[in-house]
């Protein structure tokens, strides 16, 4: 089907307001961000919190071949926003990273998410009706009462309460809950029957968990801020073979990028390892220096700017935690932030309300290809308020 059918699909939701048996009262739980989704097709979806980042959960249908989607979110701002395609998963399922108004009505996290749907398994059981939640295209909230027609391991078949307020085209990536409780994703309809298809909410969770919670445990409640001064990298945890200046990493220059290329350790061949390899006790670590000497004095940091303009997706890292010392040499690590790096974003700046520090430290905790060799930063500023 072409895409300006999804769109006339799109515009009925928008108009379902006034029909009888669709209710645009929402009793379920207001903290899950609902989107209503434009790429290959027009769909649905809802967003997630990780650490710092939000992303989108969408039917991979949905995405289809895009790399880029719309979204549009149900709350009282009717917040707009990007999505860029990140990891397509089993089920149907897809992965985006949301920029924008959108991912500023993120809502939830995923361990919150985890909680409000512990239920499930009670909720099917005892559930006389469900309800069908969608986002229009104007970002309004439709309901739609259906009934469980069977349930098996992975599914739930659907079937409208009233024939006159039919599931429709359009409305794949939608929550479908039992009372308060999330309890799957409508993932496809039968445009004959209006039957849907609902793949459940804890065989969902199993599927994006390893994206989610990936053994991290990061907890900052430090918020995010940026940095510019004379800052110099001056150690790094692992022996590189990249014969490059670490001084490309502060020139003043993005068409200059200071390539890490790692060795399992010192004086070890010239085999290069996959990131995989640097996490859990053996992160990469890179120190930076503020000041030209030992006796600089403390500075207080606002913010702090990666930059990566290499254009190569495989070089970004993705969670990272940033320390900070107020000592010129030595220990006295404090950690004070920790969030992602999405995929393709040239510069993250991280906000840090005046750390007092001379030095700080970037550890690295995963990276979006773990299979990749090479780390790029093209530079690191700061900013202060001194």
């Amino acid at each position: 089907m072409t895409l300006s059918y999804f769109r006339r699909q799109a515009v009925a939701l928008a108009v379902f307001t006034g029909v009888a048996g669709i209710s645009t009262a929402y009793a379920q739980a207001t903290d899950i961000t609902q989107t209503f989704v434009e790429a290959g097709e027009i769909g649905q979806g809802f967003l997630l919190k990780r650490l710092d980042a939000c992303y989108l959960i969408t039917p991979e249908h949905v995405v289809n071949d895009a790399f880029f989607a719309s979204v549009t979110a149900g709350n009282a701002q009717r917040s707009r926003g990007d999505a860029t395609a990140i990891q397509t998963l089993g089920y149907d399922l897809a992965i985006l990273g949301v920029t924008g108004n959108a991912q500023r009505a993120c809502g939830i996290d995923y361990a919150s998410f985890v909680s409000a749907t512990t239920d499930v398994l009670k909720s099917l059981k005892s559930a006389t009706q469900l309800s069908v939640s969608t986002i229009s295209a104007d970002g309004a909230r439709v309901l739609t009462p259906a009934n469980i027609a069977s349930v098996d391991l992975l599914r739930l078949y659907i079937q409208p309460t009233d024939a006159n307020t039919p599931l429709m085209q359009g409305m794949s990536g939608s929550l479908v809950f039992a009372g308060n409780t999330p309890v799957g994703m409508l993932q496809s309809v039968d445009a004959n029957t209006s039957q849907g298809v609902v793949l459940r909410i804890d065989r969902l969770l199993e599927t994006i968990n390893p994206f989610f919670n990936d053994g991290l445990s990061i907890h900052s409640e430090t918020p995010l801020t940026q940095l510019q001064q004379t800052l110099s990298l001056t150690h790094w945890s692992h022996a590189s073979p990249a014969q490059i200046s670490a001084s490309f990493i502060s020139d003043g220059d993005t068409t200059s990028h200071w390539r890490y290329r790692l060795q399992q350790g010192p004086n070890t061949s010239s085999e290069h390892n996959p990131l995989h390899a640097y996490r859990i006790a053996n992160e990469v670590r890179l120190q930076f220096s503020l000041g030209a000497s030992a006796e600089a004095p403390v500075q207080n940091i606002s913010s702090i700017t990666f930059s990566n303009y290499s254009d190569e997706r495989d070089s970004f890292i993705r969670d990272f935690e940033i320390l900070a010392s107020r000592q010129a040499e030595g220990a006295g690590w404090v950690p004070v932030y920790a969030g992602t790096w999405m995929i393709g974003e040239k510069d993250k700046t991280v906000q840090l309300n005046n750390v007092a520090a001379r030095r700080f430290m970037l550890v690295v905790r995963s990276h979006w290809n773990p299979d990749a060799t090479d780390i790029v930063i093209s530079e690191v500023t700061m900013t202060n308020n001194d």
